[in-house]
């Protein structure tokens, strides 16, 4: 393994416990509070917005950073985080309605959507074992998705969209910048999700100011997933191929899936454990082969 594998695992792996703290977070807000999702996410991200802007406003070096970032990358992140936006209201809204566990399991199918773009935009082909990986995959979705009473169907169609909402994003990246500033791309993705936020809670009649308790929590949560889980995933980009960034994402699920078990009180039973381990299994199918060709 090269200093710069090692690097991007390094990078991976902080990643995977941010986001799984931003989603424990958001959970127990919907839990405990009546809080609409656009409404989370607006004063999550706008939140956070503000509380690193000082970081960037007041360094000469960051500010050229954040300036080369609008000029070079502008169109393919305004693009990546609206397509983020919409999976984002779409997954919040499935996640109000369905454990933590379930939601946490389908929305890394976002590595077999990478595939299939791969297939269908890169002239990639799928190997037998990307194929089996596939079908096993699906089995899994198909029974994570009828857990009844812990998952409403059409909650997890949504999540199925969120994440090729969310693969749009990395294959982006991919393709078209060939050097990302983390930091700076995701500040920059903060500002754009708030605006868009905005204007959606307008446009559909629900913007309230929420209490600043609940704000707090939001901003706290979205700092740690929003902003800094997804700068340690931007600068990842730099290091791995995409196959690799979410072959090791796929830890993160199982370990949501038993905090919601042991903290959130949710039914532990076989069809979910079988589930969750045919979405893993055949999603590791499919990278590692990706893995095995790149070496």
């Amino acid at each position: 393994m090269t200093g710069n594998e090692k690097k991007g695992y390094f990078f991976v792996f902080l990643t995977g416990v941010f986001f799984a703290l931003e989603v424990i977070g958001f959970k127990e807000i919907f839990r405990n509070y009546n809080t609409e999702p656009e409404i989370a996410a607006l004063f999550g991200v706008g939140f956070a917005f503000l509380m690193v802007t000082p970081y960037f406003l007041f360094s000469k070096k960051r500010q050229t950073k954040v300036i080369t970032t609008i000029r070079r990358d502008g169109l393919i992140l305004t693009l990546g985080t609206i397509s983020n936006a919409i999976g984002i209201v779409l997954y919040y809204f499935a996640l109000k309605q369905t454990d933590l566990g379930p939601a946490a399991i389908l929305i890394k199918t976002t590595v077999l959507y990478n595939v299939l773009l791969g297939v269908f935009f890169l002239g990639e082909t799928l190997k037998k074992r990307e194929i089996l990986g596939i079908v096993i995959a699906i089995l899994g979705i198909y029974m994570i998705s009828t857990l009844q009473g812990q998952i409403q169907l059409f909650s997890a169609f949504l999540i199925l969209v969120s994440a090729f909402l969310f693969a749009i994003q990395s294959y982006m990246i991919k393709k078209y910048i060939p050097e990302i500033l983390g930091l700076e791309y995701a500040y920059l993705r903060l500002f754009l999700l708030t605006v868009f936020f905005f204007l959606y809670s307008l446009f559909i009649g629900s913007f309230h100011i929420p209490d600043f308790f609940i704000i707090f929590v939001l901003g706290l949560f979205s700092l740690l997933g929003y902003f800094l889980g997804r700068a340690f995933y931007f600068e990842a980009h730099n290091y791995l191929p995409i196959s690799k960034l979410n072959a090791t994402l796929l830890i993160e699920p199982i370990f949501l899936m038993f905090v919601g078990i042991f903290f959130m009180q949710e039914p532990f039973d076989q069809k979910k454990i079988f589930g969750a381990g045919f979405i893993l299994l055949g999603l590791y199918l499919i990278v590692f082969h990706k893995r095995k060709v790149k070496q």
